[in-house]
């Protein structure tokens, strides 16, 4: 089964709608557990790791990085093992 990865609401980020994608710690085709960080990101206050919310395969990243997304985007999709 598909899940999309998408990028949180971090804390209080208040002042802005968005955050700016550093880099993907894990690539295209890798395997992936619950709890891994999958990529990092920059607020306007912290910069943040974003966790993979299951096990699986990360199929495909539609975001590289540098990109800037706005909260709720899909950013990747992986394929859900138990």
């Amino acid at each position: 089964m598909k899940k999309d990865v998408v990028i949180p609401r971090l804390g209080s980020s208040d002042e802005s709608d968005e955050v700016r994608i550093l880099r993907w710690i894990k690539n295209q085709g890798d395997k992936v557990r619950k709890g891994e960080a999958l990529l990092e990101v920059e607020t306007d206050k912290v910069n943040v790791e974003i966790e993979a919310q299951d096990n699986g395969e990360l199929l495909e990243i539609s975001a590289r990085e540098g990109d800037f997304i706005k909260f709720g985007a899909v950013v990747a999709v992986i394929d859900k093992t138990d």
